[in-house]
């Protein structure tokens, strides 16, 4: 009787250490999906993008198509390019972007492409609303980021990098951006102003006014705007109101349709300043007009062509 006793206790303790093993292992199987999901605690996400709409991100989108060269630029330099499957046609930079599927073009997104590749985010800087809509009803959560100031670019990509959860790349980038931009306003603090012209578009002859990042740029590399009286942002601006303010620089982006030599041949520019001591200066397109990483490089630029006594050992 006692040895069925021992025996039977010893049983008993064998399975109690096996459930306290299996226990154990439980306990360890658990610690990851944990950390899977609280990684996603900072979901929803809720916030108003740059169209007015008020927008609830409830989940980290695994697939995201760019509807603008400046955010497919901005998912690049976070990292997040994998997360990209689509973009547009006029997405170059970096060269990579060319190898993903195209989206969508100047006339908008394709719709019928971002619903087959099984997009959940779709990252643009304009949209009709009859397309959100039906994007929105195909489970395709559109965000407009279009950022008008040169600080609301930090801001964006911020906001993107929450979005994709890559806020740490987002606080990097942001840093470096900003070191640089101290580092070209450093250079210029402090010099007098020249009068600028910055010509956004030939025919009719438009330029930039404030509430543009363009128009704030100027200013932040030592430039006056002679066009800063614009009622908007973007506008048109007589060549009789540049020969009477008679800009010491002039600038403008290399859009194919005009060269230095053209801009020299209108009538009344010959007596221009800028044109008289060779200060015509083509800016790169992608560069100076898109809100996105580079515009840091864009400052520079623009710096450069107003005060390059400043940048001659840079």
């Amino acid at each position: 009787m006692k040895k069925s006793i021992y025996i039977m206790c010893l049983l008993l303790l064998v399975i109690s250490l096996g459930a306290c093993k299996k226990n154990e292992q439980d306990v360890s199987n658990v610690n990851p999906v944990e950390n899977v999901e609280n990684k996603d605690e900072k979901f929803p996400i809720t916030f108003t993008d740059d169209s007015g709409v008020e927008i609830t991100i409830e989940s980290l989108p695994e697939k995201i198509a760019s509807g603008a060269p400046a955010n497919t630029e901005i998912i690049y330099a976070l990292g997040m390019e994998d997360s990209l499957v689509g973009v547009t046609s006029y997405c170059n930079y970096p060269s990579e972007a060319s190898e993903k599927e195209v989206t969508g073009d100047y006339n908008g997104p394709n719709i019928e492409k971002i619903i087959e590749l099984g997009v959940e985010l779709y990252i643009t800087d304009w949209i009709d609303d009859g397309v959100r809509t039906q994007l929105k009803e195909a489970g395709v959560e559109t965000i407009v980021i279009a950022p008008s100031t040169y600080e609301a670019i930090y801001d964006k990509i911020e906001l993107i990098g929450n979005i994709l959860d890559a806020d740490d790349e987002a606080n990097k980038l942001i840093t470096t951006m900003k070191d640089k931009t101290e580092f070209i306003l450093s250079r210029v603090e402090g010099l007098e102003s020249k009068r600028v012209f910055f010509e956004n578009w030939h025919d009719p002859l438009s330029s930039v006014g404030p509430g543009s990042f363009i128009d704030e740029m100027i200013v932040m590399s030592g430039g006056e705007n002679i066009a800063s009286d614009l009622q908007s942002s973007y506008g048109e601006f007589s060549e009789e109101l540049v020969i009477e303010r008679d800009p010491e620089v002039y600038l403008t982006v290399d859009d194919g349709f005009k060269t230095v030599e053209d801009i020299k041949e209108r009538t009344g520019y010959s007596d221009l300043t800028a044109v008289k001591n060779e200060r015509i200066y083509f800016l790169d397109p992608d560069i100076t007009i898109r809100p996105g990483p580079r515009i840091v490089q864009a400052l520079e630029n623009i710096a450069r062509t107003i005060h390059p006594e400043e940048f001659q050992d840079k």
